[in-house]
């Protein structure tokens, strides 16, 4: 089948598991380009700029987003985000699929922006105790972060069915091999 290129949205709770899941299908599917999104939060130990996240100030956030460089942007739990649109709409022109590893907010705007040539993906965690367990073991946010991500991850998780895929993330190697069957029946890889 040949190759549509699409914008494929993954979503998942923060600890869901898809930042690890898009890494393993970009190594099975080097052709799809993931799209480094842009936020005004601080940088993890192990995060590179430019890598993981363009990492910006609040001030230079705001640049960006009053610029309107931005295919989507939201504000969330106290950071901004945004995906930067130049890059996703040039690899488009060149017949690559993108990955947007955005949240349900951005992936309506996405989908209401880019309509077709979107398909989404929301990866749900296989139970709560393995979920929170994912949250603990990064070793990176307070109890009260933590506390935080749970309550926005219940929330996000009721909009799961906007999407047009569900998979669950038990097993990461099984979990990644449903995405790729997804995208190679859609055409996109």
């Amino acid at each position: 089948m040949l190759s549509k290129s699409r914008v494929v949205v993954i979503s998942s709770v923060s600890g869901g598991g898809k930042t690890s899941l898009i890494r393993l299908l970009v190594r099975n599917h080097p052709e799809l380009w993931v799209a480094v999104t842009a936020t005004s939060r601080a940088p993890r130990d192990e995060e590179i700029h430019g890598v993981d996240y363009f990492f910006y100030t609040e001030p230079e956030f705001q640049v960006h987003l009053k610029n309107k460089e931005f295919l989507e942007h939201a504000y969330v739990h106290g950071n901004h985000y945004g995906v930067p649109q130049g890059p996703v709409l040039e690899k488009l022109e060149q017949g690559r699929s993108v990955i947007l590893n955005i949240d349900f907010q951005g992936m309506r705007t996405v989908r209401e922006r880019l309509k077709d040539r979107v398909v989404s993906v929301f990866i749900l965690p296989p139970n709560r105790e393995e979920w929170e367990n994912r949250l603990r073991s990064r070793a990176t946010d307070s109890e009260e972060q933590i506390r935080r991500r749970l309550d926005q991850g219940e929330l996000e998780m009721q909009v799961a069915p906007e999407y047009d895929y569900r998979v669950v993330n038990d097993v990461l190697e099984r979990a990644t091999g449903e995405v790729s069957a997804i995208l190679e029946s859609i055409g996109a890889v």
